[in-house]
């Protein structure tokens, strides 16, 4: 038996659909794009490299830019398998760690800005290139609603740095050897003031 539903009926939008956080893209020329989804008390980006250095590892200066322009950044907690602190991490990490590690910072003088006594702040940055394409990453950030207003300045700010940081060499578009970080992996940071 087939029953034809109204015009009425098709048009019903079940109230969970209407509560699930709206995703944002962004396309950062030709470096990255992200998707970005605010919850309640999480925040979840997806980073897409659109060029293929997946590292800071062929950025020699990174650590003197990150001096030059952000360098509280430096003074991040930064979870990872060796153990390492940031400034001597991010040497060799990948793009979409140190987007992390940005943005965390950008977050917590956001929020000093807005009269907070303490901000903190925590990231995790994961990928599977197995599954999913080269360059992606996804970073989980402890951001929620309550924080909507600083969000996107802190990514405004986070954006700019990057543009700086990977505009210095752009590369093919296109893969022509190793990648020189592993095929997939978690890393974790911090910010606390």
């Amino acid at each position: 038996m087939t029953q034809k539903l109204s015009q009425a009926a098709s048009a019903y939008v079940p109230d969970w659909k209407l509560l699930q956080p709206a995703q944002q893209n962004y396309f950062v020329e030709n470096l990255f794009s992200l998707a970005i989804t605010q919850k309640q008390t999480r925040t979840k980006i997806t980073m897409d490299l659109l060029y293929n250095q997946m590292s800071t590892k062929e950025i020699p200066f990174i650590f003197d830019l990150l001096q030059e322009k952000l360098p509280s950044v430096l003074a991040t907690t930064c979870y990872n398998d060796m153990n390492l602190p940031f400034d001597v991490e991010v040497r060799n990490t990948e793009i979409g760690h140190l987007f992390e590690h940005i943005l965390l910072e950008y977050l917590c003088e956001h929020k000093l800005a807005k009269g907070a006594r303490s901000a903190t702040y925590a990231g995790r940055t994961s990928w599977n290139w197995v599954r999913d394409p080269l360059g992606r990453f996804h970073i989980h950030l402890t951001c929620g609603k309550k924080d909507s207003d600083i969000l996107p300045l802190a990514i405004e700010k986070t954006v700019g740095l990057m543009k700086i940081i990977l505009k210095y060499n752009e590369k093919p578009l296109f893969l022509l050897g190793n990648t020189a970080t592993a095929q997939n992996g978690l890393k974790n940071g911090e910010r606390r003031w």
